[in-house]
């Protein structure tokens, strides 16, 4: 009796262990393991980075990721042992999820990185240029524009269409924009257009420019009015030039931002009228013109006249953050360094402001000093604070400025010479 009361015991047990196996086995189908997982969703800021020079040798640029917000308002910035070094002086400007760096005197190729499916920052694609490409439009999330420009000659400029999902380069249009032939004497060389900013909307094309003599010597003609071609897009059919002469030519070498639009679809620009920035005449006041949403002419009610506000100047760049405002650099003092280029190299030219476009005023930021930045990609926003590089003769910093407020606070110290640009991206 015990051999068989022990038997069903055993019998019993295995029963029960059998069951637990079976609910295991079809827990375990219920959630099944996926062998081709979707790529987790990561974002990262990352940074245009100018290095220090290494001796005598030219500054090489870097491309960086951060691992946090937190790295741009505290601590320190460096490239060492970490970044992905480039070559020579470079541009930076994003378009979507890809961060787009051309190179300048050094090299003809053009990079786009982006996040891959780990969320690593590697490169998309590439694709060369025959001259440098100086001026930059995120025309959408999908499209960047981007431009070759020349400082004498009367060539065409070569617009470069370029997917931004891709990175590769679709489609070049050349066009003269507003070249004048001159009679190819040495007193009347023609002039060239330089390209300052360009804005789509509702199928135009705004392109705004000031202009070069064609004979390579960098004087800057026609000094006494704003122009704008307006091209219908994507055609790239030039519908008409539209000129302004309560200021003059709108934007600054090296800068994208000449014109840009705001959330109502009105489009401003800046002129700023200053000898130590690259300008050899200046006739006209340093101002802001508009141009409304639905039209394709100045607003002749509108010119803010920069120049004279209270706390105003000469505008060296400005860049829209919202609502409205725009932060910008001003002048100090237009004699330091006029005709020598001084407000792209010296570090003790700009006071930066917000400037209202609607109410037409210009506060003073409290919390930035004195300090100079030669180059700089559309500024990056975010939660309604721009993060800004700006230097003195001692240091980088990171500024995070309020324009509501019109204060900014000491972020992260840059070890190198500046940050060309903050982006944000996703994979």
């Amino acid at each position: 009796m015990k051999t068989i009361k022990w038997i069903k015991n055993v019998m019993l047990l295995l029963a029960i262990t059998a069951m637990v196996i079976s609910c295991s086995s079809d827990d375990n189908g219920d959630t099944p393991i996926d062998p081709d997982p979707d790529p987790i969703a990561v974002s990262k800021y990352v940074v245009g980075f100018e290095a220090f020079p290494v001796g005598d040798a030219s500054p090489v640029d870097y491309i960086l990721e951060l691992p946090s917000l937190e790295s741009l308002t505290t601590g320190e910035i460096s490239v060492e042992g970490q970044g992905i070094p480039l070559k020579g002086w470079r541009f930076f400007h994003g378009a979507g999820n890809t961060i787009f760096t051309a190179g300048y005197s050094d090299d003809d190729t053009c990079i786009a990185y982006h996040l891959n499916e780990e969320g690593t920052l590697e490169e998309k694609a590439n694709f060369a240029f025959q001259s440098t490409l100086d001026n930059y439009a995120a025309l959408d999330e999908n499209t960047l524009l981007a431009v070759e420009l020349t400082y004498g000659g009367l060539s065409d400029k070569r617009f470069h269409i370029v997917n931004a999902e891709t990175g590769l380069l679709e489609k070049i249009e050349e066009h003269p924009v507003d070249i004048d032939m001159g009679d190819g004497t040495a007193e009347n060389p023609g002039s060239t257009p330089w390209v300052t900013g360009m804005v789509l909307r509702d199928g135009k094309l705004f392109v705004s420019y000031h202009k070069w003599l064609a004979d390579g010597s960098f004087i800057t003609p026609d000094v006494d009015r704003a122009y704008v071609a307006v091209f219908n897009y994507p055609e790239f059919e030039l519908e008409k030039i539209i000129e302004d002469d309560r200021t003059s030519p709108i934007g600054v070498n090296g800068h994208s931002t000449g014109i840009e639009q705001t959330e109502n679809g009105d489009i401003y620009s800046f002129s700023t009228s200053a000898l130590s920035a690259g300008f050899t005449a200046a006739s006209k006041p340093s101002g802001i013109l508009r141009i409304n949403n639905g039209t394709t002419e100045f607003d002749s009610s509108y010119f803010f006249n920069v120049e004279e506000a209270t706390n105003g100047g000469k505008l060296f760049w400005m860049d829209y953050v919202g609502n409205g405002k725009a932060i910008a650099r001003i002048i100090v003092d237009d004699t330091n360094g006029a005709g020598e280029w001084g407000a792209f190299f010296k570090k003790d030219v700009f006071k930066m402001v917000v400037i209202d476009l609607v109410n037409q005023t210009v506060t003073d930021i409290a919390g930035v000093p004195t300090h100079g930045h030669r180059y700089t990609s559309p500024m990056f926003v975010e939660d309604g604070k721009a993060y800004i590089s700006s230097s003195t003769d001692t240091d980088t910093y990171v500024y995070i400025v309020d324009p509501e407020t019109a204060t900014a606070t000491q972020g992260a110290k840059v070890l190198g010479l500046g940050l060309k640009g903050i982006f944000k991206i996703s994979n």
